[in-house]
């Protein structure tokens, strides 16, 4: 009963995950079938990166003694 009104209020496309949560198929198993995406990894950013990042504009609120300020800062 609780399946049918999984399906109901999910729609058709919710079968995969239902076959997920009951560990009938692995995660793995159904990312190499096409049927779930299974992501990939975030490129972490440096300090540095982030700060460079900032827009001009927003340079006005760093402090000179932070560290890792991009170049052509002036305080």
């Amino acid at each position: 009963m609780w399946l049918y009104k999984l399906r109901k209020i999910n729609g058709p496309n919710f079968t995969w995950p239902l076959w997920m949560f009951s560990g009938s198929i692995s995660e793995k198993n159904l990312e190499r079938m096409g049927k779930i995406y299974g992501g990939r990894p975030l490129k972490s950013k440096t300090r540095r990166e982030l700060v460079a990042s900032l827009r001009p504009n927003y340079w006005q609120y760093l402090r000179a003694d932070n560290g890792d300020l991009p170049k052509g800062y002036t305080p």
